[in-house]
């Protein structure tokens, strides 16, 4: 940190305390003489009025105590003289008073020969104050004379060691000012300390929170406007860490949304290529075929002729059974298909379809066998949970190995879902591809695949039939094979009469 706001806080308080000395002195340079002089002539008068009062009243021991304290007080000298032949002059002094110049002056003034003063400062009928210079004494002076009745009086009090005065003074502030600053200096140092610490707290606070560190938090309990702002600190970081955090969700929902569209693009791009493939070779062979009828290649034999015409329709055939498929998998997907919803028993379906399935084992020697209850009842579309136990089935009878065995069960589990599942005994599916084989056109052995005729949309049918009816499903490598499941939610009721017997 090049400038330490302690050290600019030390700065400014030393230097506004060096100001103020300094103005301290220009001050009693300038002023200091001139409110002295302003005193001993309000001293003067003061003393005036007093000794006009006593001529007037009379003088008493009170009275003359009182002058004496006032002369001792301000270094005044008084003297009166009374006229009159029975009256005996009285004089009023300090006794560090220098009389023999001051009664000199006033003898002269009595005589009438007038004041030999410097500068009048106010002038009555009464008396006259002036400042005048005493060259015996070599001061100056500010004198008083006048008359009160029949006495006459002079007053006098002197300047002499003002300047001396304000000069020591200002010395004094000097020093003094000095040793106040170089102490305050350090005082000021180490309350700076104490007072910029929640200052430097806070912008350590600010440093970690530019760093998206924002478990820290002022501690402090000043009910200042430093405890104010340590407040609003704590409340902007928690703003900024939930603002932060939902940006954070929302970039990593971004990046996920980003993704699926990628992965959706592709899956698009794939599906129509696939498209393509798979209907490519029907095509070709139904071009083929019709080019060699309309060339009479069997117009002799008509055996050729009619193999021609089968492999022509069956070729067909398979172009619209995967059309068809295709056509369902879409309305699956988008959920324009209704379902037509009933309750009937699986069981007896698993039976039917295991007995009208049982010619897809071929040449294979296959022991199929079931396991589910005298009676399962469920809720679904029966139409589409037969095709999905088709898929499963058909799937088994084509990896299934040769011995083999096909395990076909259901039954309803705590939860009061319906579970069926299709094993078979065969190669395991690489882990790799276990989340892959429910999408459209994947094919894990795709020459085995070609060589029973699958499309390889089977199992994402399945996956659309499942998430319509808003079961689940999926598939899990066994010891000695692989096992597809797929789960039916129960009945609202039956969900409930499940729940309360759990409970």
């Amino acid at each position: 940190m090049k400038h330490s706001i302690r050290m600019r806080y030390t700065s400014v308080l030393v230097l506004a305390l060096t100001a103020i000395i300094g103005c301290v002195v220009l001050f009693n340079c300038f002023y200091l003489e001139s409110y002295v002089t302003s005193q001993k002539k309000k001293a003067v008068q003061e003393t005036i009025s007093l000794v006009e009062s006593y001529v007037e009243s009379g003088w008493g021991d009170d009275e003359e105590v009182t002058l004496m304290r006032m002369c001792a007080t301000n270094n005044i000298g008084v003297y009166v003289y009374y006229i009159g032949d029975s009256m005996l002059p009285q004089v009023k002094y300090s006794m560090n008073y220098n009389w023999e110049s001051l009664s000199k002056r006033f003898e002269s003034y009595l005589w009438g020969n007038g004041i030999q003063a410097d500068e009048i400062y106010e002038k009555t009928d009464s008396h006259v104050l002036y400042r005048v210079y005493d060259s015996r004494m070599n001061s100056t002076q500010i004198e008083c004379v006048g008359k009160a009745g029949s006495a006459r009086y002079i007053i006098s009090t002197s300047m002499e060691g003002i300047k001396e005065s304000v000069a020591l003074t200002n010395r004094f502030l000097i020093y003094g000012g000095i040793a106040g600053a170089v102490l305050g200096s350090f005082l000021i140092y180490f309350i700076s300390r104490r007072l910029t610490r929640p200052i430097l707290q806070m912008s350590s606070l600010a440093e970690q929170m530019s760093e998206l560190n924002f478990q820290v938090h002022y501690e402090g309990k000043r009910q200042d406007e430093i405890g104010a702002l340590g407040e609003s600190m704590n409340r902007m970081s928690e703003r900024l860490e939930t603002t932060i955090s939902e940006l954070k969700e929302a970039n990593v929902q971004l990046a996920k949304d980003i993704e699926r569209k990628e992965k959706i693009d592709e899956m698009r791009r794939e599906f129509l290529s696939n498209v393509s493939h798979e209907l490519k070779t029907p095509i070709a062979l139904i071009q083929g075929y019709s080019e060699g009828l309309k060339d009479g290649i069997a117009d002799d034999d008509p055996d050729s002729r009619d193999f021609y015409c089968d492999v022509i329709i069956d070729e067909a055939k398979k172009m619209n059974h995967i059309v068809k498929r295709l056509l369902n998998l879409d309305e699956l997907e988008s959920g324009n298909m209704t379902l037509s919803w009933e309750e009937f028993d699986v069981t007896e379906l698993l039976r039917g379809v295991m007995q009208a399935s049982a010619v897809l084992a071929g040449d294979h020697t296959c022991e199929v066998t079931l396991d589910s209850p005298e009676e399962l009842m469920v809720w679904a579309d029966e139409f589409m949970l037969e095709e999905v136990i088709q898929n499963y089935l058909s799937n088994a009878y084509h990896y299934v190995s040769d011995p083999g065995h096909i395990w076909i069960r259901a039954f309803r589990r705590d939860d009061g879902e319906v579970e069926i599942s299709v094993r078979n005994t065969g190669n395991q599916i690489p882990e790799a591809d276990l989340d892959q084989v429910w999408d459209k056109f994947y094919k894990v052995d795709k020459a085995r695949t070609r060589s029973y005729g699958g499309s390889g949309i089977g199992l994402s049918i399945v996956k659309a039939i499942m998430n319509s009816h808003g079961g689940s499903c999926g598939v899990r490598n066994c010891e000695d094979g692989v096992e597809f499941w797929c789960r039916l939610k129960p009945k609202a009721e039956e969900a409930s009469e499940v729940k309360t017997a759990s409970d």
